[in-house]
């Protein structure tokens, strides 16, 4: 499993190799550190809903609702970041000049899972 000083030196690595390491904006960096850390989670939440749609299509209620019930605190940590990626989502939108530099680290974050 990847930590996520791993991923953070990916994420480096990948910057550096394109030149734009230290080229982001104070708020793009927070941005794409939240996005980093929100990365575990969002890749656990895919793989726990995967396995409930399963589950809800094989019929077993029970398993259903005990994954449900994993999802629950996962869920929370991913809201609980919400309001600040709101707020530096305005630094990084298509117009801006981090913006290409923000959505390779996204992709780059959800190959990452492994599912």
């Amino acid at each position: 499993m990847l930590t996520r000083s791993h991923i953070a030196l990916g994420m480096l690595a990948s910057m550096l190799a394109a030149g734009n390491a230290f080229a982001v904006s104070k708020e793009a960096q927070e941005f794409m550190n939240i996005q980093s850390k929100m990365a575990p989670d969002q890749c656990e939440l895919q793989r726990l809903s995967g396995q409930a749609a399963a589950a809800q299509r094989a019929g077993d209620l029970g398993k259903r609702q005990g994954l449900n019930m994993q999802m629950e605190p996962v869920v929370k940590r991913l809201q609980s970041n919400q309001p600040r990626i709101q707020e530096l989502a305005k630094y990084v939108q298509a117009s801006s000049p981090d913006y290409q530099v923000v959505m390779q680290q996204n992709i780059d974050l959800r190959a990452k899972c492994k599912y």
